[in-house]
């Protein structure tokens, strides 16, 4: 009789700790695995191609490993964008939109475009592999005769 109580008093605690009730749900994952970019709302792709002179909006679209879309933690969260060589183009964030920046084009030529992610506006918590980007004249309007 008391090995049948030992029996009976392991399978109830191994059956309670089965199903504990004090296991949390996972934690959801705002740690970006990838991104994709925006420029005036049209997706675009490496290479990244602005002109001279022009300003646009850049708008990054952050996702995690899971494919999951980052925009709702964009209160709490940065995105960063940063050019090399710096003259290629002026950055500056939107206010309230920490995912997007008003870009102007400055000197034509080649170069890179850096993507970063962040809790504050240094957005340095992680950051992406350089893309390639260059610089192209404007075409300015057509000369009058």
């Amino acid at each position: 009789m008391t090995s049948l109580k030992a029996v009976l008093l392991l399978l109830a605690t191994l059956l309670g700790t089965a199903c504990s009730d004090n296991e949390a749900p996972p934690a959801e994952d705002h740690t970006p695995a990838s991104y994709s970019l925006q420029v005036n709302d049209v997706p675009v792709s490496p290479p990244y191609t602005f002109v001279d002179g022009q300003m646009v909006r850049v708008r990054i679209k952050f996702f995690n490993a899971a494919q999951v879309d980052l925009d709702d933690v964009e209160s709490s969260h940065f995105g960063g964008l940063t050019f090399e060589p710096t003259s290629l183009a002026s950055v500056v964030r939107v206010t309230g939109h920490n995912y997007q920046f008003d870009v102007t084009a400055g000197n034509t030529g080649p170069g890179t475009l850096q993507v970063s992610y962040g809790h504050d506006e240094a957005a340095d918590e992680h950051t992406f592999p350089a893309a390639a980007v260059s610089v192209t004249p404007g075409g300015g309007p057509a000369p009058t005769q």
